[in-house]
């Protein structure tokens, strides 16, 4: 009997969580753009208010460790619209507020109501009726890459057309609102799921049954953990790396940084379209070797087209690896899932809170020590992928060596591809 494949109107219908992610990248980055504007009419310098995204990504942090508890007493999708609604006052007193430690805690604030949303989000991802969770969670977490692409150009947009940059987070609360209502009219009347509704009342030895997949869970903990720093220090670094060491201006700069976000949304596209046609640990190892080499070249090179050519390379080799590791881990285990993706995602912030640090130390020695972090932590996380591809191979749950499949089977026959 021919398998049943995922409708096409199973993936529409999560169209607001989706967003959910893109509003998420908006609000994080649409900022950075305009922090000299802010400083202008505030007196605030700008070195201060960079700090507003350390604020932000720690606040994250914590409302993805904190979300699943909410729903011991409250639904998700009243979770998220009443979470949407905070965001909306929490944008507006932004849009106003003058003082540098209010900017702090507003941001710590907002960026805790999105974490929290985010996880709700990601819990009807896999409460989803789409069997293919590893394509869905990758369409669910390309948005974050597309609203960091389209981010500055919102911003650029405003301030060129000579509006206040208070006008930006009025664009982000029309966002919220259009996000609210395809929320409540596409999953408004969702049944919650049972798992789903009891998993903040697990202990965790009911989760965590098998040292070998407990090993693994670790494993991709840290797979992510060293991935995440490793694209963030490319992410924020580059324009800095390229300004400095290598004499670039800010629009070549800026310009490498939009190619690297452009390949990474390109690159996961065509993972969409090879999903189930490769096994996922070839794929990875492939894309993560594709990000040492050219991050490693990268580091040596003086002539910008190449940069352009490296960098652009370097995106693709970092586009789907988080989204695998995300499928992969948090599905690992029948039982669970939501905490599961809980831990991922903190493991994914710490490892975006430690770039700075990381930069900033090693800056001190030397520029392209700086930047060459990138591949080696990089080189880390494919030592990491190989050993837990050799575990899999142990354990009957073979969820990364195998093709992806579609219907999710029970951890306790083993999986098989197409």
């Amino acid at each position: 009997m021919a398998e049943e494949k995922d409708r096409f109107i199973d993936y529409l219908a999560e169209i607001p969580n989706f967003l959910t992610v893109f509003i998420f990248s908006i609000f994080f980055n649409i900022a950075s753009p305009i922090l000299i504007e802010i400083s202008k009419t505030t007196g605030i310098l700008a070195a201060n208010l960079g700090f507003i995204f350390t604020s932000f990504t720690i606040g994250a942090a914590l409302g993805q460790l904190t979300s699943i508890f909410y729903n011991r007493r409250f639904k998700k999708i009243h979770v998220i619209i009443s979470g949407y609604i905070m965001l909306i006052l929490l944008s507006v007193v932004i849009g106003f507020n003058k003082n540098l430690v209010l900017f702090w805690v507003l941001y710590f604030f907002s960026g805790y109501i999105f974490g929290v949303i985010w996880m709700q989000a990601n819990q009807f991802i896999l409460a989803s009726k789409v069997r293919n969770k590893e394509r869905i969670i990758t369409i669910f977490l390309t948005f974050y890459p597309i609203g960091a692409f389209i981010a500055p150009f919102i911003s650029s947009l405003i301030i060129s057309a000579g509006f206040n940059w208070r006008f930006i987070y009025y664009i982000v609360i029309f966002m919220i609102a259009i996000n609210i209502i395809l929320y409540v009219s596409l999953l408004g009347r969702k049944n919650k799921s049972a798992a789903i509704q009891n998993e903040a009342k697990f202990p965790l030895r009911e989760i965590f049954t098998s040292k070998t997949k407990n090993l693994i869970f670790i494993l991709v903990f840290l797979a992510v953990f060293f991935y995440c720093s490793s694209e963030t220090i490319v992410a924020t670094w580059t324009p800095t790396f390229l300004g400095l060491a290598r004499n670039l201006s800010m629009q070549p700069a800026s310009l490498a940084l939009n190619l690297f976000w452009l390949f990474v949304i390109i690159g996961r596209l065509i993972i969409l379209i090879i999903a189930g046609r490769v096994k996922s640990v070839k794929i990875m190892v492939f894309i993560s070797t594709l990000a040492v080499i050219s991050m490693l070249a990268f580091s040596f090179f003086y002539n910008k087209y190449i940069i352009f050519v490296l960098i652009s390379i370097a995106g693709l080799g970092y586009s789907a690896l988080f989204p695998l590791l995300i499928s992969s881990g948090s599905t690992l285990y029948e039982k669970g899932r939501g905490l599961l993706a809980t831990f991922l995602f903190l493991a994914s912030n710490i490892g975006l809170a430690s770039a700075p640090v990381i930069t900033k130390l090693s800056s001190k020695v030397s520029m392209q020590l700086s930047i060459s972090f990138s591949f080696i932590l990089m080189a880390v996380v494919i030592i990491i992928i190989l050993i837990v591809s050799f575990l899999f191979k142990r354990t009957e749950g073979n969820v990364i060596n195998q093709k992806p499949i579609r219907v999710e089977p029970r951890l306790s026959e083993p999986i098989k591809g197409y």
